[in-house]
């Protein structure tokens, strides 16, 4: 037989085998739930009415946090319409659980301004004060007069807004003291510099725990240079609070064209009290740093050559131990590479220096994620599913994701 084709054939049936293995890992996870859903989910006091009363034809970029008292809080952005979902006019929802993911609360609106287009939104919780914190940018022109998707397109709305010399973007926040059942009225918060926009990058923050920085807040992102509406710098980075949120200070990583970073990123604590930077790049990797501080300098950023993915925000997590100690191991959602067509997990035990075992978990149209430890045995990914219209879960046992293939 011919060497070439021989080799040929083996290289099938193994690739095949691979996929088969991969379709059957997926298969044995429980099954996926559907948190939000397009056209159907209502969201009570939505009134804005375009082109709906109360209900939405998008949901996108969730973001997960667990209160003290085990509550489980999932925000993501509720849009209008499907042409450019990320500036469709949306507001921010959130639903609670305080049953590990197994019932849900009504959707709870948290923040609302019109046409105006809610983006980049970061949660954190503070445990110390027991106080949701969202961080969030708004678009200040009307998404209706932006027929298509893309600079081009909205352009004649960006100057009808400067021609009234109103700002085109804002920061607020907003905050809850009562695990989410009711929010603050949105708060204005002052920008240096009105072309300089901070950017949440759709992330959960973290409050640190370790004894020389125990209860400061960590939020990744970055800032944003536009002119017009279009972006022409980035820094990307954190913003650290140490009064509870009411002051912010941000720490550069790395600053570029726009094309070269992305102010999608995600940070967790480490075992040693150390902080793991993970963010999204222009192509196929992902660009990891430290900081031994609590986030107040950090190393230079570093491909990951094991984290083979999709440009997309990616979810990662610190694992816990029966006793809530961190431990060495983490976790790290993102789409497969080719596109937002598959859901991965990677794990890592050696606090990232070393990723493995990719593990499919969703088959299918698969985009931004968010990763969350219930108890020492399971987690829930939340996920953009059908071509971002719905964000759907899955409960997932750790002893799957660690199993070796």
């Amino acid at each position: 037989m011919n060497r070439t084709f021989f080799l040929g054939i083996l290289l099938f049936f193994t690739m095949g085998s691979a996929l088969c293995a991969q379709s059957i890992r997926e298969n044995n996870m429980p099954v996926a739930k559907t948190l939000f859903a397009a056209k159907e989910t209502k969201v009570p006091d939505h009134l804005d009415g375009t082109p709906v009363s109360n209900a939405y034809q998008c949901f996108r970029e969730p973001i997960v946090v667990q209160t003290r008292k085990g509550r489980i809080v999932v925000c993501c952005q509720a849009g209008n319409k499907l042409e450019w979902p990320e500036r469709s006019g949306q507001d921010l929802v959130i639903r609670y659980s305080d049953d590990a993911g197994i019932h849900w609360s009504s959707p709870v609106l948290i923040a609302e301004h019109g046409n105006f287009s809610v983006q980049s939104h970061g949660m954190v919780y503070d445990a110390s004060i027991d106080r949701l914190i969202v961080k969030y940018i708004v678009y200040r022109w009307d998404y209706t007069k932006a027929h298509g998707r893309g600079h081009e397109a909205s352009l004649p709305a960006i100057m009808e807004m400067q021609a009234k010399g109103e700002a085109f973007a804002r920061q607020y926040m907003v905050f809850s003291d009562n695990g989410g059942e009711t929010w603050s009225t949105p708060l204005v918060i002052p920008l240096d510099n009105n072309e300089d926009l901070p950017h949440y990058g759709s992330s959960e923050g973290r409050q640190l725990t370790g004894k020389e920085y125990a209860g400061r807040l960590i939020l990744p992102g970055g800032i944003r240079r536009e002119y017009m509406g279009k972006v022409i710098r980035k820094k990307i980075g954190v913003w650290y609070s140490e009064d509870h949120g009411l002051n912010w200070n941000f720490v550069k990583i790395a600053e570029g064209e726009p094309r070269k970073f992305s102010c999608e990123a995600r940070v967790t604590e480490l075992s040693d009290g150390s902080l793991l930077y993970n963010v999204r790049t222009r192509n196929d990797g992902r660009l990891l740093a430290q900081s031994t501080d609590g986030g107040k300098t950090w190393s230079e950023l570093k491909i990951q050559p094991d984290l083979k993915v999709t440009p997309c925000n990616g979810s990662m997590i610190t694992l816990k131990d029966s006793k809530g100690k961190l431990t060495s191991s983490k976790l790290f959602s993102i789409p497969s590479p080719g596109g937002r067509k598959d859901g991965w997990i990677y794990f890592s035990i050696d606090n990232g220096k070393n990723w493995t075992a990719s593990q499919v978990v969703v088959n299918g149209f698969f985009a931004y994620s968010a990763l969350i430890q219930v108890n020492p045995d399971t987690v829930i990914l939340f996920y953009e599913s059908n071509h971002y219209r719905d964000i759907k879960y899955r409960r997932i046992p750790i002893s799957e994701l660690l199993a070796k293939k």
